[in-house]
């Protein structure tokens, strides 16, 4: 613990220990203190000193939540909310962010999902002196000053600005009212009822903006803000505190505002009056208050003994009327302990409903709920609470015994009449009774809408979503509802935790269904009535985010407003010929919604292919809120988000854009029986689902830009300037790399560490703007130890990915799965089949790196150590530095130990390599990933098509032009194919097929890349000498088993029980290994599958990730026919079991399948054979 030395406090920083807020507040009071709150301005800067030196983490936990009342932030230890110093933005309730940490960086306070890892401060007090209390007979001025505890009050009817009244106080001995605690507080709201309008108190932040005082230099131990208060929109103007009539909360308005005050001081030597005080209207003994007067009975008693005692005294036991009342017995029952009876209680009727009544036939005009209450318990009578927390009532068993408050009628003092309804009829629309006070409107049943908005719905027709007090107004409404669910007004009250009425009236009658309110998952805070087909009803608790019919009310003799309409559908021309075209307010970005033609997710993309346009994708959740907004019938639509390839695991958008923001629903996406490749967008609330690609189950929603612009923006051109010694340039850019095996370079970090550190050199860590860029910073990742930091992090808002810089997101790159949060179902882009129990959380991201593939991004612990990359941009004012020594040739660019060279003149493909060789070269051979990322990102960039060295011998096998084995492919989409003619390789330079490989014919000119290399070709390695288990057959370095059984299996059902035997669906790389399967396979019940089908680009590639430098197509194929009925494209491999040859088909064919290892050392290389 560290002790602060202005103030009395002591405080824990525990940095390294990820709990959720509630565990870490559990761990601070298990300590004898709480997570911290923070009160002063010096004490925000000792907190942000001591943080500043923390090695892990982005926030710490502190004590602040709005969890009681959304928007009403308090700490939990109850210290006063005086003191504020948000981040901009901040509060934004971004997801439900309930809870407040402190960043380490600069200090600022941001809003956070509770739910997350962070480390925590705590705070408790030290070890202090107690105070003296001087003991003395104090008294007030006059009967006009109210007394309570120390000090005396006076309300002023009159309204002034917060100067004058505080200037008129003065005037009088005395200051604008401070308020310590809620007892005061309390007391103050029993006044209310005497006051005209809001009311000044002594609170303000006129001296120092955001830190507020009393004006009576009180110390701040007690706020209670409205929610929304104080306001940080407006903190220039809004200077002083009131508290409003309604509520008795406090808001920070404009000085200049003018409303009523009250006035306290403390109580002085007076001389005693000469005629004891006496409580008008009330026997001796009696409390007064209002129109009545209250005895208290600290005899325990059961309910029907304390009514018979109050009967005694001529009395009923206590009703309240109303939050004037209700205050001042708060206040009574401050210093008391227990429950205390009152005379309400539940009284059951016909229809199984509950009414609840007050003993003395007073009608229910107020109630005052405590959390849960009331429920559908067995209690039938009615206690309130007591204590400095206290005055919440809750249902109890009648035969329990408690403390109890009888109230008479105060003689000399009568209460104003009731107010007579109106004797009127209901508008058009509207349906009543003749009896009934109110009107009621039921919803159409086409219509639906969440809690909220349909409650605005009926504020806008002067109306309320519908209370119910009693069994016969449910029953008539209930067979206006027959069969359906309609939201009705009651919700959960956010301060007390209790259920109330929105309308505000008293909640008097309930009927919850069995088991009801079940709050499940402590997220159904609203409430709707359940109708069934024969008129029968009950109430259940909701989220209320689920979208109903509803009814509204309002009162007999009152004329509805007109019935808001939703705006008639815009036409938008420049969108397209469609007149169902939408274009969203402020943007260029035009939606076509298709909800009448339920289609397969193939179907949907070629629609929105002949309007022009493709399936949306959404960039944020502003964007998917206004999908959901828009009106639409069916009750899901496809998107265009889809997996790549029936083995791959990473989602991506059909335009290609990033995926920067995801919206799943819970335990979504579950990929069920491995079958779910593509997205759906429920219409309510708007979450997604994964669904079979094949499945006609939906419509789908296009997207579009004004004048269709589908090309990706032109690249930023490059300017004058220069890069430190030691970065190497890209385009605009400079990059330096850390990770290395040895060296100046050879530094490793966290990601937190590895950013600062980037910053210090005046730079950032890695942003990564397009495709090229990626593939330039991969090819230098062949000498980095590990994966890489790249500045790329969902540290600020969880689930969405941003640079560390604030640079645009325009380009995304992750791998397979990812980013998964470790593995967590429904975090960004997962395809995990079980919920991992993850120790850490994932919020930075990693660039992976091997020979295979290079370049792909995953989400990691930020608190790992890797390699990292920094940039920055360059400048002309950096110094030109000293130019490297360059082997190669005039007009080749050299990476490692080659040269390469884009030559623009086309030419054939045979001419080509005779041109490469003129210059002592070769057309260009790739062997692993990173001299594909640099010849791809750095040589061609995009630039067209080009020749590389790989020719096809005969028609099986491709060879390199300069010796080279072919270790490494990455063909195109449906390549290599195997077409009359063809047989030569270039690489693609277009924006969507970038980097991949396609066979085609040799006689085309087109450019091409040569290549200058130091580098040797290695040696033929030797046959293998290792062992197979029994059942598997020995070739080469490899074990193979071929199961061919009459039941045979889908592709991947097959590549499962191969990798349950560590093994892989088999490569094949020659014609002898064709011929060798083809005798192993004994039963010839089916064709085998083998390990092809397609990847991430689309192109066909083995799943063991070996290169694809052989082929063995029969006539005619690939042909990726289309399967109707969610059979889909064909995207797996089988080989003949006549001949040999290859056939794509659909991957959910049942076949035979062949399994292959690497053999081993010894016997027990390969598992056995499957049962």
């Amino acid at each position: 613990w560290v002790s602060n030395p202005f103030n009395e406090f002591c405080y824990l920083f525990q940095s390294l220990s990820m709990k959720t807020w509630a565990d870490a507040r559990s761990d601070c009071l298990n300590q004898g203190g709480d997570l911290v709150s923070i009160t002063e301005p010096y004490e925000q800067v000792f907190i942000q000193d001591q943080i500043a030196s923390v090695p892990t983490g982005a926030y710490l936990w502190m004590g602040g939540h709005d969890s009681v009342v959304e928007g009403g932030w308090e700490w939990a230890d109850n210290s006063p909310f005086r003191y504020i110093n948000w981040h901009a933005g901040n509060p934004d309730d971004y997801y439900g962010e309930d809870c407040l940490d402190i960043r380490i960086r600069d200090g600022y306070w941001n809003d956070d999902n509770c739910q997350h890892l962070r480390g925590y401060i705590c705070k408790r007090r030290g070890n202090m002196p107690p105070e003296e209390h001087p003991h003395e007979e104090m008294r007030c001025a006059g009967p006009d000053w109210h007394e309570f505890g120390d000090f005396c009050y006076k309300p002023f009817v009159n309204e002034l600005t917060w100067q004058n009244a505080h200037d008129r106080c003065r005037a009088v001995g005395a200051d604008l009212v401070s308020i310590m605690s809620l007892t005061e507080q309390s007391w103050l709201e029993s006044y209310l009822y005497l006051a005209t309008g809001d009311v000044w108190i002594g609170l303000n932040d006129r001296k120092i903006n955001n830190f507020f005082t009393w004006s009576d230099d009180h110390p701040v131990k007690f706020t209670y803000w409205a929610v929304g208060e104080p306001s940080s929109e407006n903190v220039n103007s809004e200077h002083c505190v009131k508290m409003l009539h309604q509520s008795g909360r406090w808001a920070d308005v404009s000085c200049s505002e003018f409303n009523t005050y009250i006035c306290k001081k403390a109580k002085d030597h007076y001389p005693a009056p000469s005629i004891p005080p006496t409580v008008y209207g009330c026997q001796e003994g009696w409390d007064a208050y209002g129109y009545s007067c209250y005895w208290f009975e600290e005899v325990p008693r059961r309910w029907s003994e304390a009514k018979n005692f109050c009967h005694g005294k001529n009395s009923n036991l206590l009703h309240i009327m109303d939050i004037y009342e209700q205050s001042h017995f708060t206040v009574k029952l401050a210093g008391l302990s227990g429950f205390w009876w009152i005379g309400l209680r539940a009284r059951g009727n016909t229809t199984g409903g509950v009414d609840y009544i007050w003993e003395s036939g007073a009608p229910v005009t107020f109630t005052h709920w405590d959390r849960g209450q009331p429920d559908s318990g067995d209690g039938s009578c009615v206690s309130m609470t007591s204590g400095p927390a206290g005055g919440f009532w809750n249902d109890k068993s009648c035969e329990e015994s408690f403390p109890f408050v009888c109230e008479a009628a105060r003689d000399g003092i009568s209460p104003p009449a009731p107010t007579v309804p109106p004797a009127a009829g209901c508008e058009g629309g509207w349906t009543s009774l003749s009896h009934f006070r109110d009107c009621y409107g039921v919803s159409d049943n086409s219509m639906k809408l969440s809690w909220q908005a349909a409650r605005e719905n009926c504020i806008a027709r002067g109306a309320e979503l519908v209370s119910i007090h009693s069994a016969e107004v449910e029953q008539f409404l209930s067979t206006h509802s027959a069969g359906k669910s309609k939201w009705i007004g009651l919700q959960r009250n956010a301060v007390g935790g209790g259920y109330q009425w929105s309308d505000g009236s008293p909640l008097g009658y309930t009927n919850w269904g069995p088991g009801e309110p079940s709050d499940h998952q402590g997220r159904e805070d609203c409430v709707e009535m359940v109708s069934s087909s024969n008129a029968t009803s009950w109430w259940n608790d909701l989220n209320c985010d689920a979208v109903h019919n509803w009814i509204c009310v309002i009162p007999k003799g009152r004329k509805p407003e007109s019935p808001p309409t939703p705006p008639p559908h815009q036409p938008a021309p420049e969108c397209g010929p469609n007149p169902n075209w939408i274009r969203r307010p402020k943007t260029d970005i035009c939606y076509l919604y298709n909800d009448t033609h339920h289609t397969d997710f193939y179907t949907a993309l070629v629609d929105c292919y002949e309007q022009g346009a493709l399936l949306v994708s959404i960039a944020d959740k502003e964007e998917q809120s206004y999908l959901t907004s828009v009106v639409w019938k069916a009750d899901s639509a496809w998107i265009g988000l889809k997996v790549l390839g029936i083995a791959g695991e990473e989602y991506m958008w059909v335009d290609f854009s990033p995926v920067t923001f995801v919206n799943w629903a819970k335990d979504e996406p579950n990929n069920a029986n491995g079958e779910e490749q593509c997205v759906q967008m429920k219409r309510h609330p708007g979450t997604w689902n994964d669904v079979n690609c094949g499945m006609p189950a939906g419509g789908y929603v296009c997207k579009k830009y004004v004048g269709s612009h589908h090309t990706p923006p032109p690249p930023t051109p490059a300017w004058p300037g220069h890069c430190p010694e030691g970065w190497l340039l890209f385009g605009n850019k400079c990059f330096l790399f850390k990770g290395k095996l040895h060296g100046e370079d050879a530094l490793k970090a966290n990601w937190t560490f590895a950013r600062d550190w980037c910053r210090a050199q005046k730079g950032d860590l890695a942003v990564i703007s397009d495709q090229y860029e990626n593939d330039f910073v991969a090819s230098y990742l062949l000498d980095i130890e590990m994966s890489v930091w790249i500045g790329f992090s969902d540290t600020h808002h969880e689930g969405k990915f941003t640079w560390c810089d604030g640079s645009q997101v325009t380009y995304t790159n992750w791998a397979g799965g990812e980013p998964n949060n470790n593995g967590e179902k429904g975090s960004l882009v997962t395809r995990s089949y079980v919920r991992l129990s993850p120790f850490h959380q994932e919020h930075c991201t990693m660039m992976n790196h091997n020979s295979l593939v290079t370049g792909r991004w995953v989400d990691s612990e930020c608190h790992l150590h890797g390699g990292f990359v920094c940039y920055m941009q360059k400048s002309s004012s950096i110094p030109e530095p000293p130019a490297p020594m360059n082997p190669c040739p005039a007009g080749y660019t050299k990476w490692r130990n080659n040269c390469y060279k884009l030559v623009a003149e086309p030419k054939s493909w045979g001419m080509a390599q005779a041109a490469c060789e003129a210059e002592q070269g070769n057309l260009a051979s790739i062997d692993q990933s990173y001299d594909q990322a640099f010849v791809a990102g750095a040589v061609l960039r995009g630039r067209g098509d080009a020749w590389i060295g790989l020719g096809r011998q005969g028609n099986s096998t491709y060879t390199w032009t300069d010796g080279w084995p072919v270790f490494f492919t990455h063909w195109g989409p449906g390549e290599p194919t195997n077409h009359e003619g063809e047989g030569c390789v270039a690489i693609s330079g277009s924006y969507f097929f970038h980097g991949t490989w396609n066979d085609t014919d040799c006689n085309i000119a087109q450019p091409y890349i040569c290549k200058i290399s130091s580098e040797k070709p290695p040696p033929t390695p030797a046959p293998g000498n290792g062992k197979c288990n029994l059942g598997w057959h020995s070739y080469g370095r490899y074990c193979y088993l071929v199961d061919s059984q009459e039941k045979g299996q889908s592709w991947p059902n097959a590549r499962h029980v191969c990798r349950q035997m560590h093994a892989e669906l088999a490569s094949i790389h020659s014609r002898a290994e064709v011929e060798f399967l083809m005798k192993l396979n004994f039963t010839k019940y089916h064709n085998l599958w083998i390990g092809l089908t397609k990847d991430s680009s689309y192109g066909w590639a083995w799943t063991d990730m070996s290169s694809l430098g052989f082929i063995n197509w029969a006539p005619g194929e690939p042909n990726e026919l289309f399967h109707p009925g969610g059979g889909g494209v064909e995207q797996c491999v089988e080989m003949n079991i006549e001949d040999g040859r290859w056939n794509d088909d659909n991957c959910l064919q049942e076949r035979g399948f062949v399994c292959r290892s690497l053999q081993s050392r010894s016997s027990g290389g390969c598992p056995p054979s499957p049962d």
